[in-house]
């Protein structure tokens, strides 16, 4: 394996943790109070975005690996 695939994969479970975590805090949050309620939606959305993009591109690679 490649750096950075193995750093692509470190990442995507990083991102995949922030996103179940802020999740379960958004799921809770009746009322945006503060702007630490603003951060964690920002986070939240942040790193569903780097999650995609990791996700994708270690997808390809399988799919490329998988190919004759």
């Amino acid at each position: 394996m490649y750096k950075s695939t193995i750093q692509q994969i470190i990442f995507f479970i990083i991102t995949f943790f922030i996103i179940v975590k802020a999740g379960k805090y958004l799921m809770n949050l009746n009322d945006m109070e503060s702007f630490l309620d603003f951060g964690i939606i920002m986070v939240f959305f942040i790193s569903l975005i780097l999650f995609i993009n990791f996700f994708t591109k270690l997808t390809s690679k399988l799919i490329k690996s998988l190919s004759f």
